[in-house]
Parts: C-alpha cells; structure tokens; sequence
C-alpha cells in the first residue's frame, strides 16, 4: 500500500476523530460508540485499503491511550471498512438519506454480529462499554451471557452505526466539491459527492 501525502494527512485527522469522539462517548458510558465516522468516511473517500487502516490505526492508538479493550476489535472497525466501502460501491448506499438509513441499520447488524464474540469469549459479557448496563439487565433476567450480548447489541448498535453513517454522510454533503474533488474516486461519484 502506497499513500500519497495527501492521504496520510486526512487519515491522520480521520484517525483521530475517531479516537476523540470514541473516546468521549467512552467517558461518560453512553450505550453507543461513536468511533468509527472516520472509518467510514475514509472508506468513501479513500478507499477500501485507507478505510481499514484508519479503522485499525484508530484502535491501536485507542487501546494505547484509553482503554486496553479497543484493542480486541480492530477486527470490527476493518469489517465497517469493508461493508461501508462494499455497498456505497456496489449499491450507491449513501446517494440519499433514504438509502443510508438502511445502511447504517445493517452496518450496525453486521458490527454487533461481529463483535458477540469477542465480548462473550475474551470478557466475558462485559467489555467496560455503556452497552454493559443493557448486558448485565438482560442477564439479571435470567439470560444466557451470549443471548444477551447479542441483545444488547441488537438494541444499540443499529442506532450507533445509523448516527455514524449519517454523521459521515452529513459532513461529505457538507464538504466544498472542490475539497472532495482532490480525492475523486468512482464511490465518491456514484453516491453523488462529486
């Protein structure tokens, strides 16, 4: 993978918007997220190969300075990247609010499904996250661990990645043409950034 310096300076800015706003909603417990609005950005407007590495660059340097933990989910920031890059490529997901709306609600699906695992196996439940207080109600009721991580997500990470995927398409609709137009891609036109 070869980067122009253009592109490292904006997954610098994207890398770290997802450490900053991850790591605030991190703070203060919200059941949500918030960390992954550069992934997808850097997935629209790079690429696929940009979108991972924003994702996973994001939580290594998260796991670093906030909490171990991210550490254990790159696998999940690399299959946003993916699903985002995927179906605004393949789909024009992010054309029109009718059609990211949609997206984010799968993206959020797809995310939850991905991460179950790793919250039941490696933390058993609880992985330090607002989500945990839906987790641990949904046991208190008797519960199996994994039916209710995979609950907690159903309830939490649709909405999570719907507010993520409408904040990047927001802030790409809001971006000058000429700025998006340094990075002119084929996702970038079918979706009707450019």
């Amino acid at each position: 993978m070869k980067f122009t310096t253009q592109q490292l300076t904006l997954m610098g800015m994207l890398i770290a918007l997802n450490v900053a706003v991850g790591g605030i909603v991190h703070a203060i417990k919200l059941p949500i997220f918030l960390d992954a609005i550069g992934t997808i950005v850097a997935a629209l407007v790079m690429g696929l190969a940009p979108g991972i590495v924003v994702g996973i660059a994001s939580f290594l340097i998260a796991a670093a300075v906030l909490n171990p933990v991210y550490v254990w989910f790159i696998g999940t920031q690399a299959v946003i990247a993916v699903f985002v890059y995927l179906f605004a490529s393949r789909f024009s997901a992010f054309k029109s609010i009718g059609r990211v709306i949609p997206t984010g609600i799968a993206l959020g699906i797809i995310a939850g499904v991905v991460s179950a695992p790793v919250i039941v196996l490696v933390f058993g439940g609880v992985a330090g996250s607002g989500r945990d207080l839906i987790t641990a109600g949904l046991i208190s009721t008797g519960q199996q661990v994994y039916k209710a991580v995979i609950l907690s997500g159903a309830a939490s990470e649709p909405v999570d990645k719907l507010l993520q995927t409408l904040a990047a398409f927001y802030v790409l609709k809001s971006l000058p043409k000429k700025v998006l137009g340094q990075f002119r891609n084929a996702v970038l036109e079918k979706n009707g950034f450019l």
